[in-house]
């Protein structure tokens, strides 16, 4: 879908709207830049803050697929408010905390808020697009993909200056924006998921497994949906290891936070133009793309100099928010609306469970060699990206839809090696 018509579209659909505004709010998180600061200003320790980290990670995986569950069952916007409350109500007592219990208590409502949020929110979108949803998703989550980006580059210039006047003031700023998405999402038209009137109620159970079974039988599903959120993990890490090499490199520090917020800026605007460029390249080739600019990033961070690693580090942000609206538009394609917002959740817990084994092995590294590191993560990501090509060239077709694939289906999912019209993908 072109740039415009996408943007137009979001900003005139009034299901789209107000996750626009949320989206934003969203994104002006303006306590990140200062926000171990914040919490040692209030008397906890770095060991403290990794502790109320594995608390949010915990309340994510314990509440994630009961969130699938109930917006496959019921009005999917109360669910997505519920989801922008439990938000609200975190930023507030991470304003207002002044003890580790406080703390915890808000890092445990933002998980529960997040994982209220994680496919649900991805599911509504979808299906509000209608009959034309794989056409324009792309473009359409690639414009709330660059509006929640460039809403995190001013929140972080403008969290910053806050800092300097008061420590609290980032935080409560924070806590008002994120209340006025919870208003906003308010006036989301009511969704609930498009299902065969014919076919039996299913209870919580057997529509988990049936979701679980799409999931694992699907290498598309499993590539763009698990994968994907294993891989983020992976790049996530540029975000800890980009420091050491930074100050290996020579790069003054006072220059970090514009380096950090010049790379978001850049996957901004390219997401921006992300309906574009898959019309340009496919899907195929988009996606390839996206991970061979984070391999070759994490590859210019091996070398000491200051050019390599800065522009290294730009090219992984790039990357990593650049796969997003791809693979939500491949893998939403072949789920069946009724068990969308379970398999993306079971996905999303799944691909966790996996960052969790992983991010221990990063952090071993990079306490031994964050450059041995960086290179090893290089060809990790060179690997997965060379493994798409060809789940692509066998799956990825555009006839097959998630209604063709329910295992519940008479023979379980069907093949998804449909014959495909040439040059499409």
């Amino acid at each position: 879908m072109r740039v415009d018509a996408a943007a137009s579209r979001v900003w005139k659909d009034r299901s789209l709207l107000p996750i626009a505004v949320a989206t934003i709010s969203a994104g002006l998180s303006f306590y990140v830049p200062i926000s171990a600061l914040f919490l040692t200003s209030r008397g906890l320790s770095l060991g403290d803050i990794f502790v109320l980290e594995s608390i949010l990670l915990a309340s994510i995986l314990i509440a994630e697929v009961p969130a699938g569950l109930l917006a496959d069952r019921v009005d999917r916007r109360w669910v997505i408010l519920c989801g922008f409350v439990f938000n609200a109500v975190d930023e507030v007592l991470f304003a207002l905390g002044d003890s580790f219990s406080m703390f915890a208590a808000s890092f445990f409502i933002s998980g529960l808020g997040i994982a209220m949020l994680t496919g649900v929110l991805e599911a509504y979108i979808y299906d509000s697009l209608g009959e034309d949803a794989d056409e324009a998703s792309v473009g359409v989550w690639g414009h709330l993909s660059a509006l929640e980006l460039g809403a995190g580059v001013l929140g972080s210039i403008t969290g910053g200056v806050m800092a300097i006047r008061d420590i609290s003031l980032p935080a409560s700023a924070a806590a008002g924006v994120a209340l006025m998405a919870a208003v906003a999402v308010m006036f989301l038209p009511s969704q609930r998921p498009s299902n065969d009137e014919e076919a039996e109620p299913e209870t919580s159970w057997s529509g988990l497994k049936r979701g679980a079974g799409l999931l694992f039988t699907n290498p598309i599903l499993l590539y763009t949906a698990v994968a994907s959120s294993a891989v983020f993990v992976i790049f996530n890490a540029v975000f800890t290891l980009n420091q050491p090499l930074f100050q290996t490199a020579d790069v003054p520090v006072v220059l970090w936070g514009v380096i950090g917020s010049g790379a978001q800026l850049v996957a901004a605007l390219y997401n921006h133009f992300a309906g574009s460029v898959v019309d340009r390249l496919g899907r195929r080739n988009g996606l390839l793309l996206a991970m061979g600019y984070g391999a070759g990033g994490f590859g210019l961070m091996v070398i000491p100099h200051p050019v390599a690693v800065v522009v290294g580090f730009v090219l992984v942000v790039l990357g990593m928010h650049a796969r997003g609206p791809i693979t939500r538009a491949v893998a939403n394609k072949v789920i069946p609306s009724h068990r969308r917002a379970t398999v993306l959740n079971v996905a999303s817990t799944v691909g966790s469970v996996g960052g969790i084994a992983v991010n221990p092995l990063i952090g071993w590294g990079a306490e031994r060699s964050p450059e041995a590191t960086v290179g090893v993560i290089a060809i990790v990501l060179g690997l997965m990206a060379v493994s798409w090509i060809p789940i692509a060239d066998r799956y990825l077709t555009e006839e097959q839809t998630g209604d063709d694939l329910d295992p519940e289906a008479d023979g379980g999912p069907q093949r998804l090696d449909v014959e495909k019209e040439e040059g499409i993908w």
